[in-house]
Parts: C-alpha cells; sequence; structure tokens
C-alpha cells in the first residue's frame, strides 16, 4: 500500500533529521567546552558563542519531532485511553491525532511566515560575529512540517487499519 511505502521513506528522513540534531547537540557542547577551555586558560573567549549556541536550538529541538512520534515516544495521558477495546481506541486516536494534525499544520504554516521574513531581509544576531537568524528560524518549519505530515500517515494508517 502507499502509506508503508511513504512511511519507510519517511522513517528514514527523520532519522537523518534526528542525526543532525545531535551532530549539532554534540558540537554546541564541544563549543562550550572549548570556549570554557579558552576563557580560564588564557583568557580569549570564543566569540560569540552563547549567540551561536541560541541559534542551533531550534535545530536540536525541532528536528526530532517527528522521529519521537514515529517511535511513539512523546508524552501522551494514557489514563483512559489504554483501558478502551481496541476497536475504540483507534478511533480516539485517529480523533486526537487529526486534531494535533491540524495545530501542527497551523505552526508549520506560521512558522514558516516567520522564517521566510527573516530570509528575505537576511536577519542576523546582534553578536561579536555575523549569524543569520533565519538559520535558527528554519528549523522550526522543518521540524513542524515532517511531524504534521508524520500525524497525517498515521491518520491514514488508523483508517485503513480499523477493520
Amino acid at each position: 500500500m502507499i502509506v508503508s511505502w511513504i512511511d519507510v521513506r519517511l522513517k528514514k528522513v527523520e532519522k537523518f533529521l534526528t542525526g543532525i540534531s545531535w551532530i549539532v547537540s554534540i558540537l554546541v557542547t564541544f563549543m562550550f567546552v572549548i570556549d570554557i577551555f579558552m576563557r580560564f586558560l588564557f583568557k580569549k573567549p570564543l566569540p560569540a558563542s552563547w549567540e551561536l549556541a541560541e541559534v542551533c536550538m531550534p535545530l536540536i529541538i525541532f528536528l526530532p519531532f517527528a522521529y519521537t512520534l514515529t517511535i511513539d515516544s512523546h508524552v501522551r495521558v494514557s489514563l483512559v485511553k489504554d483501558r478502551l477495546p481496541k476497536k475504540i481506541r483507534v478511533r480516539f486516536e485517529t480523533v486526537s491525532d487529526s486534531i494535533s494534525f491540524i495545530i501542527c499544520a497551523m505552526f508549520t504554516y506560521w512558522s514558516w511566515l516567520y522564517f521566510w521574513d527573516s530570509f528575505k531581509i537576511n536577519e542576523e544576531m546582534l553578536a561579536a560575529i555575523k549569524i543569520p537568524w533565519w538559520v535558527g528560524k528554519m528549523a522550526m518549519p522543518i521540524g513542524m512540517g515532517f511531524f504534521t505530515f508524520r500525524y497525517l500517515i498515521q491518520i491514514l494508517h488508523n483508517l485503513t487499519h480499523q477493520k
């Protein structure tokens, strides 16, 4: 089925985005270690390390959203849902995923507009070096876009396997 085919390819992209998030996390950590080392031993901290980390945080946070949903690790309140019969639980999850899909789609759209405005004017962060703000702002529409798409795949999967 087409949903399964899309699901397999989407998982690969989600793993790739999660890998980028891990790499950025490691690089930010190394940057802070080097900054502290340089600051205390040579009195020469790295320029704009705090600002660079601030731009990297959205990459760390938003890119793995969809994969976290794929592996069913998002926070859920399942006190009632887990006690329902399977057929009702699937319907409950379909409604829940539909509401989440709509909300995520709105966040994707609004964050895209916010990113695009920043990109068009080449918005820069006020720091010791030139840091483009749009790089960090780009992470939310990408992450939320894949998150939205993952909810759509889950809805389609629930509808096709509801029998």
